[in-house]
């Protein structure tokens, strides 16, 4: 897996400097930016990592970037750094999915504590997108039979229900119910019902 990269996107070059002395000292690899349109033109958004925004730059802020990465569907996590603390841009910030918001002069641990949390945050999501991505080959494994009785299933029919649902005997329904559930690896009518919403096959 490659390594977390830290983008730093602030137009002051002091910031810069005192923010990769902080990062680069714990291992981070950084890469910096000083502008948000440099930032969008320069990156790879797919790497992983976070990113370090100023909220106040040039022509883009950091919050307009931040909503242009989420219009662009980019899943990366933000950190804001403002030298005016106002507690409104920082509830917005925060509500529009930021991990934190931090003032300047910002101290080694704060910094440090939201790279921590933001990278933890990507990681969560990254696990969850390959355990979806697993049910849903699971999914596709199954018989034609098996995905009937999965779906009516994690609709929290009982196996009766689904039988006469189906014109099927009640012990067919229990095989094809019990291989679905081993394919799937689920051991109870909740986590069958969990499984088949996060492979897409069944809504929330």
């Amino acid at each position: 897996m490659t390594d977390p990269v830290i983008r730093i996107v602030d137009d002051d070059p002091r910031m810069h400097d005192a923010l990769q002395f902080i990062l680069e000292s714990e291992g981070y690899s950084v890469r910096h930016f000083f502008s948000a349109e440099d930032f969008l033109a320069g990156d790879f958004l797919s790497d992983p990592g976070c990113a370090v925004l100023d909220v106040r730059m040039g022509k883009m802020s950091g919050l307009v970037l931040q909503r242009v990465l989420k219009e662009r569907e980019v899943d990366l996590p933000v950190i804001f750094l403002s030298a005016h603390g106002d507690i409104g841009m920082a509830v917005d910030a925060i509500d529009s999915g930021a991990v934190t918001f931090l003032t300047k002069p910002v101290r080694a641990e704060k910094l440090l504590t939201a790279v921590d949390k933001a990278l933890s945050r990507k990681g969560s999501a990254e696990v969850q997108t390959t355990d979806a991505r697993e049910v849903r080959k699971a999914f596709a494994a199954l018989s034609d039979r098996e995905r009937e009785v999965a779906l009516l299933a994690g609709q929290k029919l009982t196996n009766r229900q689904i039988a006469e649902r189906l014109e099927l005997a009640v012990r067919t329904v229990e095989f094809h119910r019990a291989g679905a559930m081993r394919k799937l690896g689920t051991h109870s009518a909740k986590e069958l019902t969990e499984k088949l919403i996060a492979a897409g096959a069944l809504g929330s």
